[in-house]
């Protein structure tokens, strides 16, 4: 057996004894945050700090929102938690929501760019080998 298909082997072990890859679990679960008021607390399995992070800060870019963080549970387990507490005006469930939506519409516009450059690029590179 050679290294990439111990590899593979390997990953289908983790893929079938994992219970976060459990089908019937969501990968996202919220609960209100009894500590704070108008806060909200949300777990992500299967995420790290690229999310957490982005999702943070944009989080904040809300004037409503008064506090956004997150922390990574435990550096072999890749689950986060995001707590969000609004000023009232707004519930966290509709920042965050909102968010989310706004984060969507700034991918898919990058992603358009993205493919008009390079549909630029490959039409000058044609230009020169004519």
């Amino acid at each position: 057996m050679n290294g990439e298909d111990f590899r593979s082997k390997i990953r289908e072990y983790k893929l079938k004894t994992s219970d976060i890859s459990n089908f019937s679990r969501s990968r996202v679960t919220q609960e209100e945050e009894k500590k704070m008021s108008n806060a909200l607390s949300v777990k992500m399995y299967l995420e790290d700090h690229t999310l957490g992070n982005l999702l943070r800060l944009s989080l904040l870019k809300q004037p409503e929102v008064t506090y956004a963080g997150y922390r990574l549970m435990h550096p072999l387990q890749h689950v986060i938690e995001l707590k969000i507490q609004t000023n009232g005006g707004r519930r966290s469930e509709d920042s965050l929501k909102t968010t989310i939506e706004g984060l969507k519409t700034d991918f898919q516009n990058l992603e358009q760019e993205w493919f008009r450059k390079i549909s630029e690029k490959e039409k000058n590179l044609m230009k020169i080998e004519i």
